[in-house]
């Protein structure tokens, strides 16, 4: 069983591990109402492999948003592309450790921890 800090203070854990990550009040929630999927246990233990990414990825967009996204591990490039198209039908969402409105993802810091170099997008 994880036990979860304040909001705050489990952004800040997620944080040092995952800085590509805004971890807003909603995920808190959901996670603090019982959802439970290995995935979000580790957002404050250590970085996401790519396929625990692509895990989160298809629980944060939905699975019909996210049917034919590119597998990270195969198609970096296209999967970022696909991560850039959905953040953009989302709503900004409060970023705790930032303190302002951010997208769920900052794809600068995504492309950083998991790219071969460069961006592929930007």
């Amino acid at each position: 069983m994880d036990v979860l800090d304040d909001f705050v203070g489990e952004a800040e854990e997620v944080y040092e591990h995952n800085k590509w990550l805004n971890y807003a009040l909603p995920l808190h929630r959901m996670r603090e109402m019982g959802f439970h999927d290995r995935v979000f246990d580790m957002l404050d233990e250590r970085s996401l492999t790519k396929s625990e990414l692509r895990d989160f990825s298809r629980l944060l967009f939905g699975l019909d948003d996210f049917d034919g996204v590119p597998d990270p591990l195969v198609d970096w490039g296209g999967f970022l592309k696909e991560i850039s198209r959905l953040l953009a039908k989302e709503d900004m969402q409060y970023n705790p450790i930032k303190k302002k409105m951010m997208p769920w993802m900052n794809l600068k810091k995504l492309d950083k921890e998991y790219g071969e170099g460069g961006c592929s997008i930007m």
